[in-house]
Parts: C-alpha cells; sequence; structure tokens
C-alpha cells in the first residue's frame, strides 16, 4: 500500500525534472544576467 502510494507521487514529478530544470536554468540566467547588468551600471540598480 505504502509502496504504491510512493510510487504514484514519484512518476509525475520524474516526467516534469526536465521540465524543473529548464525553468530554473532560466530563471539562474535572469538572475545571472540581472548582477551582471547591475554591476556594469550600478546607477540604474
Amino acid at each position: 500500500m505504502d509502496a504504491t502510494i510512493l510510487l504514484a507521487a514519484t512518476k509525475p514529478f520524474e516526467v516534469s525534472t526536465s521540465a524543473g530544470y529548464i525553468v530554473g536554468a532560466v530563471i539562474a540566467l535572469f538572475i545571472l544576467a540581472y548582477l551582471l547588468y547591475s554591476l556594469v551600471k550600478p546607477d540604474k540598480f
């Protein structure tokens, strides 16, 4: 019983891990670009 609930709970997460990695990479790149922009133009920070 517990194994089937655990398997059912982890199955959709395994499918969407690549989508989560893509979303995390986009957010990380956006933060990195913002920090680099604030480093180049500190008066706009």
